[in-house]
């Protein structure tokens, strides 16, 4: 199996740096593109339409600084990094984006941040794997 795209699901947590890493190291040694997913999960509440914008951009400056860290800390390497900010419940989130982006592989820590923090949780990973119809590999 050719691995050319390495789809990594990132929140900033250690468990998900962990994952970074591998994923990096991996992209390396087989020269392939890494794309950072971060996703923004949907309040749980019934907000107005101006409240779920509100929520996304808010969401999206969470991430921000910490996709700029990982695109400085790659930008050294001879690796193709992209990120990208999702919107929408986690799990399907990452599934459909590797499945439509034909990512050959996910890679994912097994725990999230929690709270706002609930963007992504370890069940997550657990339903990743399940869904998922690209190989996923978990980092503990």
């Amino acid at each position: 199996m050719e691995i050319k795209k390495i789809v990594v699901a990132y929140d900033g947590s250690s468990e998900r740096e962990r994952a970074l890493n591998w994923a990096i190291d991996l992209a390396g040694k087989l020269r392939s593109d890494v794309v950072v997913v971060s996703v923004v999960k949907p309040p749980e509440f019934s907000p107005t339409i101006s409240e779920i914008e509100e929520f996304y951009e808010d969401g999206e400056k969470h991430f921000r600084p910490l996709l700029n860290k990982v695109e400085e800390k790659v930008n050294s390497l001879s690796i193709s990094l992209r990120v990208e900010i999702l919107r929408g419940h986690p799990t399907e989130s990452i599934v459909r984006y590797a499945f439509d982006r034909r990512a050959d592989l996910v890679a994912m820590g097994t725990r999230g941040t929690g709270g706002f923090k609930s963007l992504i949780i370890g069940s997550v990973a657990q339903k990743v794997v399940t869904y998922s119809k690209v190989p996923v590999v978990v980092i503990k």
